[in-house]
C-alpha cells in the first residue's frame, strides 16, 4: 500500500495562505496542531482488536516460517493483511491522543486496557459473581471500600489475577441486593463455581437461624458465571457501561486491577503505540 498515513504521536500541523505585511520580511499565519480525540474506552477496544488481530497473524507466520515446504501464497497474503491492518489502525489513530500512561492517559482508556490486556492471558474468563444480601452490605460499609472488601474476599479463594468493576443497579424488588460485579480473571483450577456462591452469593435460606438472605436466583441470572471469553472488546464495554452511576452513587472507585492485569494492560498500550509508531 503506497498511501501516505498519519503518525498518531505526532501533531498534524496546518499552515495557512501568507498574511499580507508592510515589512521586508513576510509573515505567515500561526502553526496550529488539529484537533485530537481523547482516548476512550471504545477506542481503545478498537485499537486492542487490530493488534490482536494483527498479533494472531504473526504467530501464524512463524508457524508457516518453520516448515520445510512453505506455502509462500499463504504468508504473503497474511504478509499483506498485516499490513493493512496497520494502514487501517494508523488512519483510525490519526487523531487519537496516546498519551504516557503513568502520567497523562485518561483513568477511563487506562482500565480498558488493564481488562483488553489481561483478557489475553491463558485461561482468562470473563466473570459475573452475584452477591448475597449479607456480603454486599459489609462491601458497601466496609471503611476501604466496597472494591477492596470484594477483592480480598477473592483472594482468601486463590483468586490473585483479576480486573473486576462493581456496579450498583437500583431495583424495586428487595430480593436481592443490587450490587455485583463484572470483570476478567482467573479461576485457580480446583475453585469451583460452588465454592464461590457459598462464600459470595449463598442460598436464600429464610428458615435458618440466624435467616440468610443471601442470593434468590432468577430465571437465567446465575450467582456465579465464569466464562470463556469470546468478544473481550464487547465484555470490556458491557463491564464499563454503569461505572460512572456506581461511582457517583458509591462516592469511590468502582473500579479495581490486580498488579498483574494493570501490568498486562500497560504492556498492550505500549506494544500498540510501539506498532502505529513503527
Amino acid at each position: 500500500m503506497t498511501q501516505n498515513h498519519k503518525v498518531l504521536s505526532i501533531s498534524h500541523l496546518v499552515e495557512d495562505a501568507p498574511l499580507k505585511s508592510s515589512g521586508p520580511f513576510p509573515k505567515k499565519a500561526a502553526i496550529s496542531p488539529t484537533a485530537q480525540k481523547r482516548c476512550t474506552s471504545a477506542v481503545s477496544g478498537v485499537l486492542a482488536c487490530f493488534y490482536a488481530l494483527h498479533a494472531r497473524n504473526l504467530a501464524v507466520l512463524e508457524e508457516l516460517e518453520l516448515k520445510e515446504t512453505k506455502d509462500q501464497a499463504r504468508i504473503d497474503s497474511l504478509k499483506a493483511n498485516n499490513n493493512c491492518l496497520k494502514a487501517i489502525a494508523q488512519a483510525y489513530a490519526s487523531d487519537v491522543l496516546l498519551q504516557d500512561w503513568k502520567r497523562r492517559l485518561p483513568p477511563e482508556a487506562k482500565r480498558a486496557f488493564c481488562f483488553l490486556g489481561f483478557a489475553m492471558k491463558p485461561g482468562a474468563k470473563a466473570i459475573t459473581f452475584r452477591l448475597g444480601h449479607e456480603v454486599a452490605t459489609a462491601a458497601l460499609s466496609a471503611k476501604k471500600g466496597s472494591t477492596d472488601y470484594l477483592s480480598a474476599l477473592a483472594r482468601t479463594m486463590g483468586i490473585t489475577d483479576f480486573a473486576f468493576t462493581t456496579e450498583f443497579v437500583d431495583s424495586k424488588s428487595e430480593e436481592n441486593h443490587g450490587l455485583h460485579i463484572h470483570g476478567i480473571a482467573c479461576i485457580p483450577a480446583a475453585l469451583t463455581v460452588e465454592a464461590i456462591q457459598r462464600l459470595l452469593a449463598p442460598k436464600q435460606n429464610l428458615k435458618a437461624n440466624p435467616p440468610v438472605k443471601g442470593y434468590r436466583q432468577r430465571g437465567k441470572n446465575k450467582a456465579i458465571s465464569a466464562t470463556e471469553l469470546q468478544t473481550p472488546g464487547a465484555w470490556v464495554s458491557y463491564i464499563d457501561k454503569e461505572f460512572e452511576f456506581t461511582s457517583h452513587r458509591l462516592h469511590s472507585n468502582p473500579g479495581y486491577a490486580s498488579r498483574s492485569a494493570t501490568l498486562a494492560g500497560k504492556e498492550l498500550y505500549e506494544a500498540i503505540r510501539a506498532w502505529l509508531r513503527s
